[in-house]
């Protein structure tokens, strides 16, 4: 079995690759595209995420705790696999329907029904590529190979065949490719593990067996996704595309951050199931606390580095057109700490505990106030309200969970204060602060500022002799001298 520190390095090493993705391509694809491009884009690509949720129905968190409980049992495992991936292939027919009934019937979709199929091949890629399967035995280095690959030819792709914005339609299939087109690669690597000579005893009560689970995520997934998701929606037919393209830019600087993060909870969710179904509470604890430890010192630094640097982020990352994107920023980097521990707590904590329900019932709180200032605040402030609906609604989420599973959580609220974390940041976002003011420059206020933060507060916190920064340079000063030696 892998070991948790040699998969958070895997999986750190795929969702940095996932984030220079669209560090390296984004700007150059909102200059093309331009706000209505990107809008366009985004609104269409959220309505196929619903689907998606609807088709995989809950399935890949399900999944991936059911693999990791049988990732010693071949047979077992093997016969579980098939039968939730049968499932998941019918549940995608009925989306392929959907798709056709909105591409015909819903005016501002069927004046984009081409992209809107291009699109529409997530939905197929999802279902073939069982990412969940990989993740239950914990296969991260395959997982991170094959991302590296199609990443880096996507990008090739995007800037030999986007010139203008007319190109909208190969952008999409490039945004799908980028995102989904690895499953396929996936599907013909299963048979390396899986025995197919299983098939043979597969009923159809075997698969439906897994329909009620799977539903119970669904419905904390679809929770989930109403601010998540809703929110270029709501703006698309709300207000127009060029507001989705402002919020879609604004939100997609966090979500880097935010990527960083819950990449953790990706790798520890089968670590975690494993431990509570063998009743190794003392580990499941361990890993918790060090979880929670990594997601302050992580967090809290790239806020205030956001907070900081939002201008000249916004200029270099998405180009002078979109500055109105910036208040989205301004009010998105704060919320960072609460998506992320809220995610810890749900995906790390109260799923594999199989406490799904206090947290169905914590993430409906934030959708609806989500949904409720939205109907206010949209109208009137199109991206900026859509991102003012999102910030109330997450801090929403985080007390609901706090309070509804305080009985179950491995620690004590207090757990949640490092004012090492708070102080280095704090003085982190000075020193930035005053890089601002050495050159007009961008480029240079960001790469500099960077630079200064980062050395700023790693030095804090090795003044501080904070355990996971010394064990961060324990174990790459032991890995350097084992390469020497």
């Amino acid at each position: 079995m892998a070991s948790v520190k040699n998969n958070i390095i895997l999986n750190g090493i795929n969702t940095l690759t996932g984030i220079l993705f669209p560090v390296i391509t984004f700007p150059y694809a909102a200059r093309v595209l331009l706000p209505d491009g990107i809008g366009a884009i985004n609104f269409l690509n959220s309505i196929i995420g619903y689907i998606v949720l609807f088709t995989s129905l809950g399935i890949p968190m399900y999944a991936v705790r059911e693999v990791a409980k049988y990732r010693d049992d071949k047979a077992s495992r093997d016969k579980i696999t098939i039968e939730i991936f049968l499932l998941s292939a019918s549940l995608c027919l009925l989306g392929y329907f959907i798709v056709w009934v909105l591409a015909e019937y819903v005016p501002q979709i069927h004046r984009q029904a081409s992209l809107f199929y291009i699109l529409s091949l997530t939905i197929l890629f999802t279902t073939i590529g069982v990412n969940w399967f990989y993740q239950g035995i914990e296969d991260f280095k395959f997982i991170t190979i094959r991302a590296i690959v199609i990443r880096t030819m996507a990008a090739a792709a995007l800037f030999i065949f986007v010139h203008d914005s007319s190109d909208l339609l190969i952008y999409g299939i490039i945004i799908v490719g980028s995102t989904v087109g690895n499953n396929f690669i996936n599907f013909i690597y299963l048979r390396k593990h899986i025995g197919f000579s299983v098939v043979s005893e597969i009923e159809l009560s075997g698969i439906f067996r897994h329909l009620f689970p799977s539903v119970k995520v669904f419905v904390l997934n679809i929770i989930i996704s109403l601010y998540v998701q809703l929110n270029p929606v709501m703006l698309g037919f709300m207000t127009n595309d060029e507001q989705v393209g402002y919020y879609s830019a604004g939100i997609k600087i966090t979500h880097v951050a935010i990527t960083v993060i819950t990449s953790i909870g990706a790798v520890l969710l089968p670590r975690c199931s494993t431990l509570v179904s063998k009743n190794d509470m003392e580990s499941f604890s361990q890993i918790i606390h060090k979880s929670i430890n990594t997601t302050m010192a992580i967090s809290l630094p790239l806020i205030v580095g956001l907070l900081v640097l939002a201008v000249p982020i916004t200029e270099l990352f998405c180009g002078h057109e979109f500055m109105p994107s910036i208040p989205v920023l301004y009010l998105n980097a704060p919320i960072i700490i609460f998506m992320t521990l809220s995610n810890l707590m749900v995906v790390q904590i109260l799923y594999p505990l199989d406490k799904v329900r206090i947290s169905v019932i914590g993430v409906s709180a934030g959708a609806l106030i989500n949904i409720i200032l939205n109907l206010l605040f949209v109208p009137e402030l199109g991206a900026t309200g859509a991102a003012l609906s999102v910030f109330f609604a997450e801090i929403a989420v985080f007390i609901m969970l706090l309070i509804l599973g305080k009985a179950f959580y491995p620690f004590k609220l207090s757990v949640f204060v490092y004012p090492k974390y708070f102080f280095a940041a704090l003085i982190m976002g000075l020193a930035v602060y005053c890089v601002t003011f050495i050159s007009h420059s961008y480029l240079f206020q960001v790469l500099l500022g960077f630079i200064v933060g980062l050395i700023t507060y790693a030095l804090l916190l090795i003044v501080f002799k904070d355990p996971l920064i010394l064990e961060s340079i324990k174990m790459v000063s032991g890995r350097i001298c084992h390469k020497t030696h």
